[in-house]
């Protein structure tokens, strides 16, 4: 009886199919999530997000084609490894990142430790910027917004200076780093007295390196080029800022980029510690909350999604508590500090969230 049934179920379906009967929409196994850079499903998304589309915009190509008067690319040779070196002094010695390399050689931190001697390694182009004469010319050599630029000045610069004026000469950062310009470490045998328009070019070189790493971490630049814009000016801030270990270390934050889990992915922007020691630090939560910020720009009208207006909140709950027991231990006023404090997340966030008195 089974058999029969089935039989029937058969010519049924059959003559659906041919006279067109069949009302169940055929089921695509090709299709691709375009919300996500990995062509990974994005089952949620916020109403009001700004969506990425699986080829490049208009706008994107006039931006690149800006860029590109701001950009000098040199092609490097080949290398052939020579007994003592690594792929860190090589890739100092050709202006690139060592991120960069072991992506074009196709290895790991792991398998680069097996290189050896007379080895023939690919090195990427060297990229540089050129006509960067102020903060106008970094943006634009970086393809991002001049808004940006400024914000991750102030930041670096604790609001101390104004847009225009610069650290000409090395200085000690509250980390106890000697830096100079815009949050740059200063090396040994480097210049200690630069123009406006040398910490100028000085940033955008620093932030190139720091999108080469980007480019790394997210499997490529095409990849990379796909992210929403708002949250690459994130990422550019938090890696400049910490590293790229901030995104490659803080759970979950990879995958959600990657899906295209773009709420997600703001609510893990939160890591706020110190890399000298290892503790959280009052700044670095107010870095967080400029970062969440910015990201928070893929949502259409400034409509952000509650979730990472509570996640800002709660970052600024812990910034005024560290900032509490930091000022107790140093002596410092903390209402005069608590000031500047709120100021700097009124203009990131404006009222939407808390902010306490005393």
């Amino acid at each position: 009886m089974d058999f029969l049934t089935s039989i029937l179920n058969s010519i049924k379906n059959g003559i659906k199919t041919v006279f067109g009967l069949n009302t169940e929409p055929a089921k695509n196994t090709n299709s691709v999530n375009k919300n996500s850079v990995f062509g990974t499903v994005k089952k949620k998304v916020y109403k009001n997000e700004i969506q990425i589309t699986g080829s490049k915009t208009d706008e994107q190509l006039q931006t690149e084609a800006l860029r590109s008067r701001y950009l000098s690319t040199v092609k490097n040779p080949n290398h052939k490894i020579k007994s003592g070196e690594s792929l860190s002094g090589i890739a100092k010695k050709y202006g690139v990142e060592e991120r960069s390399i072991l992506d074009a050689n196709l290895m790991t931190k792991e398998s680069a430790k097996k290189i050896r001697p007379g080895q023939i390694v690919k090195v990427p182009p060297k990229r540089r910027a050129k006509n960067v004469r102020n903060l106008n010319d970094v943006a634009k050599s970086l393809g991002v917004s001049s808004d940006f630029i400024k914000k991750l000045k102030r930041a670096e610069d604790n609001a101390n200076l104004g847009d225009y004026k610069f650290h000409n000469t090395p200085y000690i950062d509250d980390a106890g780093v000697k830096t100079i310009g815009v949050g740059h470490v200063v090396k040994k045998g480097e210049p200690q007295k630069l123009s406006n328009s040398q910490v100028c070019e000085l940033l955008a070189n620093d932030l190139l390196k720091v999108e080469e790493n980007l480019y790394s971490i997210m499997g490529g630049k095409t990849k990379y080029d796909k992210l929403p814009q708002p949250i690459k000016e994130a990422l550019l801030d938090m890696a400049f800022n910490k590293g790229t270990d901030i995104i490659t270390d803080t759970p979950g934050l990879l995958y959600t980029l990657k899906a295209g889990k773009y709420e997600a992915a703001i609510n893990k922007m939160t890591y706020s510690k110190s890399n000298k020691t290892n503790k959280d630090m009052s700044g670095l939560c107010k870095r967080r909350i400029m970062d969440i910020s910015l990201a928070s720009k893929i949502y259409k009208n400034g409509r952000i999604a509650q979730s990472n207006i509570n996640t800002a909140q709660q970052l600024y709950n812990k910034g005024i508590a560290l900032l509490r027991a930091e000022c107790k231990k140093s002596g410092a006023n903390f209402h005069n500090l608590l000031v500047g404090y709120n100021k700097d997340v009124r203009s990131y966030m404006g009222n939407r969230i808390k902010l306490v008195s005393k």
